[in-house]
C-alpha cells in the first residue's frame, strides 16, 4: 500500500468511514497538465457556470472569444452556450470543479470535501459583465506540488468508492458527504492527472 493511500484511509477513518483494502491505487508517477491548460479550462468554465445560473449565453460566448479560450471549453458546453441545450444544473455543479482547479493553482487555500466551495469564490473570478480579463490568474497562479494533488486525487476516488457504496445499498453518502461535490472534484482532479479531455473522464470506482 503506497503512501496516498495511507493518508486516505486516515482521512476516512477520521470521518467514520472505513475503506476496504482491495481498493485500487493510483499511479504515482503520472504527470500533471500544464499550468497554462490548467488555467485555462479554470477560465474556460466560469463563462459556462455563470450561463446556468442566468448569465447572457451571447455575453458568455463573447468573452470567451475575446479571451481566446473557445479550445479550453468542451463540446457540450459550446452547444449549451450556442442553443442552450444540455442539463444546466451539471454545468451549475461543475462549480466544485473550478473550485479544485483553483487550489491546484495555489488560487483557494485548501479543500475540504465536506464544504461547498466558498460562496465568495465568484467575485475571486473575472467580472463577466463588465468583460474583465483573466490575465491576473496566469500571474498570480502557481502550481501545487504533484504530491499535494495526486494525494488529493486518491482521497476523492476513496470518498466516491464511499458514496457509490452507500448509494448501492440503498442508503444517504456517508459522514455527511454530498454527492455532487465528490464526483464533481474527482472529475477535476482526474483530469488534472491524466491526459483524457473532460468530457471524456470516467469515474470507476
Amino acid at each position: 500500500m503506497n503512501v496516498l493511500r495511507i493518508q486516505s484511509i486516515r482521512v476516512a477513518a477520521a470521518a467514520g468511514i472505513i475503506l476496504p483494502p482491495p481498493l485500487p491505487l493510483l499511479d504515482e508517477r503520472i504527470q500533471l497538465r500544464p499550468f497554462r491548460a490548467v488555467v485555462d479550462r479554470l477560465l474556460a468554465m466560469n463563462p459556462v457556470a455563470a450561463a446556468a445560473y442566468g448569465f447572457d449565453r451571447t455575453a458568455a460566448k463573447s468573452w470567451l472569444q475575446n479571451q481566446h479560450l473557445e479550445p479550453a471549453v468542451t463540446a457540450a458546453e459550446a452547444q449549451f452556450l450556442e442553443n442552450g441545450s444540455g442539463h444546466k444544473q451539471q454545468f451549475r455543479l461543475q462549480v466544485e470543479g473550478m473550485w479544485v482547479l483553483a487550489w491546484a493553482v495555489g488560487l483557494v487555500g485548501r479543500i475540504d470535501f465536506w464544504k461547498d466551495c466558498d460562496s465568495r469564490f465568484v467575485t475571486q473570478l473575472p467580472k463577466l459583465k463588465v468583460g474583465q480579463s483573466g490575465a491576473s490568474w496566469y500571474e498570480r497562479a502557481r502550481m501545487r506540488g504533484s504530491d499535494e494533488i495526486l494525494a488529493a486525487c486518491d482521497l476523492a476516488y476513496c470518498l466516491h468508492w464511499a458514496v457509490r457504496q452507500s448509494e448501492i445499498e440503498g442508503l444517504k453518502p456517508p459522514a455527511g458527504l454530498k454527492q455532487y461535490i465528490v464526483i464533481e472534484r474527482r472529475r477535476a482532479l482526474e483530469w488534472l492527472s491524466g491526459d483524457d479531455a473532460w468530457s471524456e473522464i470516467t469515474l470507476d470506482t
